[in-house]
């Protein structure tokens, strides 16, 4: 699922790690992570929230799931950018209380993973 009001069109400070042109390559500092995070506080969170739990309900009644589904982030750019999205997202959700941290590796579940499509 893509989700929309997370995601910052048009981002000028952000070219990757060897070619950041705030050089500091910082969170604290980077004019682009500082805007983004920013513009996160503009999101309805609640709301935002509400859709994703009511996705993943919906997908756990469809493929009648028992188990907890667990909304995972998935963010283009890797753990070891510095100049990534990821720590802005990480700050918002947990401002809002909601843990939000990288993945652990690895992902042991109870669930059973299912060779069917993805559809509602």
């Amino acid at each position: 699922m893509r989700i929309e009001p997370i995601i910052e069109q048009g981002r000028q400070s952000n070219h990757g790690p060897n070619i950041c042109p705030c050089e500091t390559k910082d969170y604290n500092t980077c004019s682009f992570l500082r805007q983004y995070r920013e513009n996160l506080e503009k999101i309805d969170f609640d709301k935002m929230m509400a859709d994703m739990e009511d996705l993943a309900n919906r997908y756990a009644i469809a493929n009648k799931i028992k188990e907890e589904i667990i909304i995972v982030l998935i963010v283009y750019e890797t753990p070891t950018n510095p100049c990534s999205e990821r720590k802005p997202l990480q700050d918002f959700f947990n401002a809002h209380g909601v843990e939000c941290k990288e993945l652990d590796y690895p992902i042991n579940s109870l669930a059973s993973i299912k060779n069917e499509p993805f559809d509602f």
